[in-house]
């Protein structure tokens, strides 16, 4: 199995690029994912840094419709070429969570299905050297005023395959991911694919959604099953759980309704997620996450070395036998990254490494 590492460019850039080097300098990863999130760093930036200094695959976990996608096509496409012989950048595209539609579209859900599915097949198409009809996709020719009477293409294409992958959190990105995509991507911070979801058996059900869908298109394609596992670890277990509700929050605040069905607390609910739509901040919003909320949840591995362990081999468990091809250690990493670094890579993948295969 691939083990990749998940950044958060909620951290200065050099500071951010230094994480990726001490990671890759302690444990052979083999892709290092960033976040994009409005109003931090731009993570297209420090990834193209990372190209020129770092023998690793990289990509975006994730980026999302509202940027224009035939801007990320060109971006990603230049990025293909400054990437080491033998590695790749890979598109990490989902529908957008609580941050961006804090700035964006304050009070309106994720991406709709529609838009979703075409900038899928809009940035494979262009990663495939095609010159495409723009009328062929009617929502982003409205969405980004494009000419829908012309045709686009990249000048110049990826220097080699280019997957697109789509984090998916409910059954009709499921069926996009796994009809339209490259492979998908499935996050602990989710109420379906969480450790609570593994748990109660709504992993197992999203997982079989995604084979049933991949087998009735009829496509051969390679298609690859990411899990993101979050964590959030420290030899301070106590203060590794508080830095967890980070995480914890902008998950709450991303999917209030299935949390409510759940039979979480529809004010605290209520308060994180207004934490951001008055742009207080994600310290603000992790601030108004209880310790009961945290366990009920089941978003982030958090504790000590041997805690996070332990969890870790929990979601093994679940993962076993349903074809997933890589594991991402996930942000929020640790109030002290440089320490989690060390913890991880030097306690935690040594400990699972005959689960993991490596």
């Amino acid at each position: 199995m691939e083990i990749g590492l998940h950044l958060w460019p909620w951290h200065p850039m050099k500071e951010l690029l230094g994480y990726a080097e001490q990671a890759r300098r302690e444990f052979p990863f083999d892709h290092i994912w960033l976040v994009d999130a409005m109003q931090y760093e731009d993570s297209l930036t420090a990834m193209a840094a990372m190209a020129m200094d770092l023998d690793v695959s990289l990509g975006t976990m994730v980026t999302f419709p509202r940027r224009n996608p035939m801007e990320l096509a060109q971006r990603f496409s230049s990025l293909s070429h400054l990437m080491r012989p033998g590695r790749q950048v890979v598109a990490g595209l989902g529908s957008g969570g609580r941050l961006q539609e804090s700035v964006l579209a304050e009070g309106t859900s994720p991406e709709k299905v529609s838009v979703v599915k075409e900038t899928v097949s809009f940035l494979r198409r262009l990663f495939a050297g095609e010159s495409i009809e723009l009328a062929q996709f009617p929502e982003l020719v409205s969405r980004f005023n494009y000419n829908g009477k012309a045709r686009a293409r990249l000048y110049f294409p990826p220097g080699g395959p280019l997957p697109v992958y789509l984090a998916a959190g409910g059954p009709k990105m499921f069926q996009i991911a796994s009809r339209e995509a490259d492979g998908v991507i499935l996050t602990q911070i989710n109420p379906w694919t969480s450790l609570a979801g593994m748990r109660a058996g709504r992993f197992r059900q999203a997982i079989e959604t995604v084979e049933a869908s991949l087998k009735s298109s009829g496509n051969p394609r390679r298609f690859k099953k990411i899990y993101s596992a979050k964590i959030s670890v420290s030899e301070n277990g106590q203060a590794a759980r508080q830095w967890a509700k980070r995480q914890i929050s902008y998950g709450a605040a991303t999917y209030p309704k299935a949390l409510l069905q759940l039979g979480c607390d529809p004010e605290e609910i209520e308060r994180i997620r207004t934490a951001y739509v008055q742009g207080l901040g994600i310290e603000e919003a992790a601030g108004r996450v209880s310790d009961a909320l945290a366990e009920q949840l089941g978003f982030v591995t958090a504790g000590t070395p041997e805690e996070c362990t332990a969890g870790y081999e929990e979601i093994l468990d679940h993962l076993e036998g349903l074809g997933f091809d890589h594991l991402v250690m996930g942000v929020p990493l640790g109030p002290n990254v440089s320490e989690a670094l060390k913890l991880i890579t030097k306690k935690i993948l040594p400990a699972l490494k005959g689960r993991l295969g490596n």
